[in-house]
C-alpha cells in the first residue's frame, strides 16, 4: 500500500502558501463590455427555462384522467377515418 507523506511529495513544500494572482484563461476583464455579466442574457434565460421545465411533469395528468373517465363511461368517440388522415398528414 502506498503511504502518503508530505515530506515525500513531488510538489514544493511552499506550494500551498504561495500567493499568485489568478490568470484569466480567456480575454481579460478590461476587454469585456462594461456593464455586462460574463454569462449572456440569452444563456441566463435558457438556464431559467431549463429549471422551470425540470419542475413540470412529462405527462398532463388532467388529460390522462379525462381520457380514462371518457373511456370508462363509454363517452370516447374515435373516428378511424380522421385518425388515418391525421397519420397520413404527419407521416405520409
Amino acid at each position: 500500500m502506498m503511504e502518503i507523506n508530505k515530506l515525500a511529495s513531488n510538489f514544493p513544500a511552499n506550494l500551498a502558501t504561495q500567493k499568485s494572482p489568478a490568470q484569466p484563461s480567456e480575454a481579460p476583464l478590461a476587454a469585456q463590455p462594461k456593464g455586462k455579466d460574463p454569462i449572456s442574457d440569452d444563456w441566463q434565460l435558457l438556464e431559467q427555462a431549463e429549471q422551470e421545465l425540470a419542475g413540470l411533469s412529462d405527462v398532463d395528468m388532467d388529460k390522462v384522467n379525462a381520457l380514462r373517465s371518457a373511456l370508462s363511461e363509454g363517452r370516447f368517440d374515435l373516428d378511424l377515418n380522421e385518425l388515418a388522415q391525421s397519420m397520413l398528414e404527419q407521416h405520409g
